[in-house]
């Protein structure tokens, strides 16, 4: 067993390195269709960080984090409602609140995205939220930016109107809000104005906050994961799992803007793989990750060992919804959940669906 968890550990620290690695060569975030300019607003010459003494938006410090009321679009969550705040739970959170979805945004956007991955074996856990009067509007919007900027975790909308949640006392002048939480309170509430690329250094320190420091320098980024990664096997298989969704998609995104299609598929079959641990002792390993990101997304979902039925039902609902009548993602939803089942990913319920989702669509 403690071999197994060597094993791991280190599995995890190399998964963990490449994805900080990708993520720091992604550097040039896509440009994002200019809306029509806001009457009588000039933007200015800077991008500027406004306090929040100067203007306050969000939560209060010290507070339970608020309900959040979302739509997803597209991504991992595609089709679904859900509670953002309580998606993220107890997990270092950092919530960007989109108010205005201009050029000047998009680099604080993909910005957050691309830190994500960096931090994502501290478990860090973010979510893009549009607020907007029009939900319709906002939902074509969101889709069609969050392709425009490859985003990793694609953007959602609040369901609670141009004021957004109720709880979050977001002010209508700010641009962007970001809420940072851990352990499920509320740390600190920022308000950004004219914001652009010279905030980034800005959001990666505020991001620390909550997650820790993630070194930029290879050899002190090893020894941050050595000492921070956890020792439980549960703890360590679900960020194995996490480094593995990411690993996937960021190398998607690499190879897309790159255009070379055929490393596109080796990368993707390598991250698939990177972070998975091997099957138990005598079971014949089945399936294989998906090439598709939001399928793989999905099945990082599926595995939870803790997910309840409501959210498995989501889950295998979203993979139809994806799914549709499109037979290669068929296919690969039948692998991936073969996958599932061979490694004893996932709680009961979860592998007997995977099962007969195998057996329901295998043979077509």
């Amino acid at each position: 067993m403690k071999c197994s968890l060597a094993v791991l550990r280190l599995q995890l620290l190399a998964a963990g390195f490449v994805l900080a690695a990708v993520a720091n060569a992604q550097t040039q975030p896509a440009p994002i269709p200019a809306p029509p300019p806001v009457p009588g607003r000039q933007p200015s010459a800077e991008p500027m960080w406004q306090e929040p003494e100067a203007l306050r938006s969000g939560p209060a410090v010290g507070v339970k984090l608020p309900a959040c009321a979302v739509h997803a679009p597209s991504g991992a969550f595609a089709g679904t409602d859900f509670d953002a705040a309580a998606e993220v739970g107890a997990a270092p959170t950092a919530l960007l609140f989109v108010h205005e979805l201009t050029r000047n945004v998009a680099p604080m956007i993909t910005g957050l995205d691309q830190l994500a991955m960096q931090f994502a074996w501290t478990g860090l856990k973010t979510h893009t939220i549009r607020i907007a009067a029009d939900r319709n509007e906002a939902e074509a919007a969101v889709q069609r930016s969050s392709t425009a900027m490859k985003l990793h975790r694609a953007m959602l909308v609040s369901t609670d109107g141009v004021d957004g949640p109720g709880g979050y006392a977001l002010h209508r002048q700010a641009t962007l809000t970001l809420v940072l939480a851990k352990d499920g309170v509320v740390v600190r509430s920022v308000a950004f104005t004219d914001t652009g690329r010279a905030d980034l250094p800005r959001l990666r320190k505020l991001l620390e906050e909550v997650a820790g420091p993630v070194p930029n320098d290879p050899d002190a980024l090893r020894a941050a994961m050595q000492q921070r990664l956890p020792r439980d096997a549960e703890q360590l298989r679900q960020i194995a799992m996490d480094l593995a969704v990411l690993l996937q998609q960021s190398q998607q995104v690499a190879q897309s803007r790159n255009g070379n299609n055929r490393q596109m598929r080796q990368g993707q079959q390598a991250a698939g793989q990177g972070g998975q641990q091997r099957p138990p002792t005598g079971k014949q390993r089945e399936g294989g990750p998906p090439d598709d990101a939001q399928l793989m997304a999905l099945l990082r979902r599926a595995i939870q060992k803790a997910a309840a039925e409501d959210e498995l039902d989501q889950v295998f609902a979203a993979v139809e919804l994806r799914v549709a009548d499109d037979s290669g993602l068929r296919k690969q939803a039948v692998e991936m959940f073969k996958l599932q089942v061979s490694l004893e990913y996932g709680n009961e319920d979860s592998r007997r669906r995977a099962d007969a989702y195998v057996v329901k669509h295998g043979s077509k």
